[in-house]
């Protein structure tokens, strides 16, 4: 397979787990609101906590691998935007290892049984902060590769408009609840990573099937 289709395959698995780890599984063992009550469903199914922290893992490590394939991908239409996508995401992923590390501490209280619940949310809690930080370079890091694509036009322009959208919603999603504590629920908050999930899932699937289109230069000169 081409480097395009390998970024696609590596791209979807990442989203995968991104969506079971953090999206689906919290959901599962976690009460809002309620420290005892999460402690009571993660002591129920430690296995799905565990798978969890599992599938959170192998997320980030995919990430180095994605953005590698995507600077070869992309590197011949601007260096220096190729080298900010890599730069940007091997900062955020050592952050996010440490949040997940929160979690592998709560994982151990957990196996002492009863009486945890309190320290537990605690890390919880300092997950999600850590977490917040490098939810900002996940944001930062679609500005580039959104503007790679669309001066490369590998994938459709549609998609590289998506991510820079998606860049604006991340960051709008870790710094606009410090101001505005109802901002996820509200309708801006609750529809504002539409453009960015339908840029990062689409151009996945797109490089996973049709790969990369290729242009020479003089062509897109001339079109522009």
């Amino acid at each position: 397979m081409t480097n395009a289709r390998w970024a696609g395959v590596t791209y979807v698995f990442l989203i995968a787990t991104g969506i079971f780890s953090i999206a689906y599984a919290p959901g599962q063992y976690t009460v809002d609101g309620d420290a005892e009550g999460t402690f009571a469903r993660l002591a129920a199914n430690p296995l799905l906590f565990t798978n969890a922290i599992v599938a959170e893992f192998a997320c980030y490590a995919s990430f180095v691998l994605l953005v590698v394939l995507l600077h070869r991908v992309f590197h011949a239409w601007s260096e220096t935007l190729a080298f900010a996508m890599v730069g940007l995401v091997f900062v955020s992923v050592p952050i996010a290892f440490m949040a997940v590390g929160e979690k592998l501490s709560a994982l151990h209280l957990i196996a002492q049984g009863a009486g945890q619940a309190e320290a537990v949310d605690a890390h919880f809690r300092r997950y999600g902060d850590i977490r917040n930080l490098a939810e900002i370079f996940w944001g930062l890091w679609l500005l580039p590769y959104g503007l790679l694509v669309l001066k490369s036009r590998a994938i459709p322009r549609l998609f590289g408009g998506a991510l820079i959208l998606g860049c604006g919603s991340y960051l709008a999603g870790a710094i606009v609840p410090l101001y505005w504590s109802g901002y996820f629920d509200s309708l801006i908050g609750q529809y504002a990573g539409i453009p960015g999930t339908f840029g990062e899932i689409g151009g996945a699937l797109w490089l996973t099937v049709l790969g990369a289109r290729v242009f020479e230069r003089q062509e897109l000169d001339a079109s522009s």
